[in-house]
């Protein structure tokens, strides 16, 4: 018999395939079980690369490098999904088919100020909108419920407000989750909140874009099973926390997995928010600290910022 593959050679012809777009031949793929290889890296990293903050002070450090580096205070994460394009079978007809026109799952991702990220949760058709994903997920129940993060504290002129994540406006506005007013909307006060807001939200942008470029296998349709995709996803999102905190330009954070392989549901009513006036409220209380005490003068109307 032949000399059977070393693990080490599994391990550089996977990773060569994902950085390559699985430029080797599909028969080696195969041989390699990509799979095992990437259920391995996933399992020996994630528990020192992709670990959910576990304490408060946890998500007040996370708090402070946002304020800092990126004038948002008490924001504890940038929030946004991405659609992974793949080749499913005959058999799941339109199942994935999204209105981009191609077929894909969703990558549901919470990150940090440094780009890391700290919650992925994986699997959910393309069919379904952003907004689904997230509230059928763990991470909705975490920020609903209040107990593993901070609830309040004080900015600028003693304004309470609570500790919030930041997302587009494809996102529910929730007391804990911060979305843009209208963007064409004509009040000043609530443009420069928007450009507060995107200024802060643009992490997550540039987490998934470090992440396609870094990982080529996402730049093209994978001839893949939804399985088989879903572990490289998780496992090229744990590898990116890895080579920032091993001397990229990028440092430090903390983060934790959640996957979940569910068909959300897409009905109107799912975007109900019974607290939506009180989350209206801690929305304008950002605004007032952003147009009064803590207005940034170089932040102008030609500021630019992601829609």
């Amino acid at each position: 018999m032949r000399n059977a593959i070393t693990a080490a050679e599994k391990l550089a012809m996977t990773l060569r395939g994902v950085l390559r777009e699985f430029g080797l031949p599909g028969a080696i793929i195969q041989i390699l079980s990509l799979q095992e290889v990437c259920s391995a890296l996933f399992n020996k990293l994630k528990s020192s690369y992709l670990k959910f903050p576990s304490s408060k002070s946890e998500w007040e450090a996370i708090a402070t490098e946002f304020a800092v580096k990126w004038q948002f205070p008490n924001c504890i994460d940038a929030l946004d999904g991405k659609h992974i394009t793949f080749r499913p079978s005959r058999t799941d007809g339109t199942f994935y088919y999204n209105y981009k026109g191609t077929n894909s799952i969703i990558l549901l991702a919470l990150v940090d100020a440094n780009c890391k990220f700290i919650f992925v949760d994986v699997g959910y058709n393309g069919r379904s909108n952003d907004a689904g994903v997230f509230l059928q997920s763990k991470l909705s129940t975490v920020l609903q419920d209040q107990k593993e993060i901070p609830k309040a504290a004080l900015i600028g002129n003693n304004r309470s407000v609570p500790y919030v994540v930041v997302g587009d406006d494809a996102f529910p506005l929730q007391v804990h989750l911060m979305k843009p007013y209208l963007y064409h909307t004509q009040c000043q006060e609530k443009q420069i909140f928007n450009r507060r807001l995107s200024r802060a939200r643009h992490v997550v942008e540039h987490a998934f874009g470090i992440l396609s470029n870094r990982f080529r296998v996402f730049l093209a349709p994978k001839n893949l099973d939804v399985a088989t995709v879903e572990k490289i996803v998780l496992t090229c999102c744990t590898l990116h926390n890895y080579l920032i905190e091993n001397g990229e330009t990028y440092t430090d954070g903390s983060g934790n997995v959640e996957t979940v392989n569910n068909n959300c549901p897409t009905g109107s009513n799912i975007l109900y928010n019974p607290r939506k006036g009180e989350a209206e409220n801690v929305r304008q209380k950002f605004l007032k600290y952003f147009n009064e005490e803590g207005k940034l003068d170089w932040i102008g109307n030609n500021f630019f910022y992601f829609y």
